[in-house]
């Protein structure tokens, strides 16, 4: 699992969604760093979105963690 970079908002989550969804390999996790936990919902619908799979949240010393895999996003479709 790679460490991705940290997003402080919505616009940057969607940003990097879309970003993933496009380059990460089929089965492939990343660890996201979220700065405002209140936004965790509106970063769901995106993940989904983008055909991405919400695995788990992490909190650790006060900072949370989305883990992120790609099971439906775009590599995962090719060749279906």
């Amino acid at each position: 699992m790679r460490v991705q970079k940290s997003v402080k908002n919505v616009r940057e989550a969607r940003e990097l969604l879309i970003e993933l969804s496009n380059t990460m390999e089929c089965g492939e996790t990343v660890k996201v760093l979220i700065k405002n936990i209140n936004e965790i919902q509106r970063y769901v619908e995106l993940i989904v979105k983008y055909g991405l799979s919400l695995i788990d949240v992490e909190e650790v010393n006060g900072d949370y963690y989305l883990i992120i895999e790609n099971r439906f996003g775009s590599r995962c479709m090719q060749g279906v």
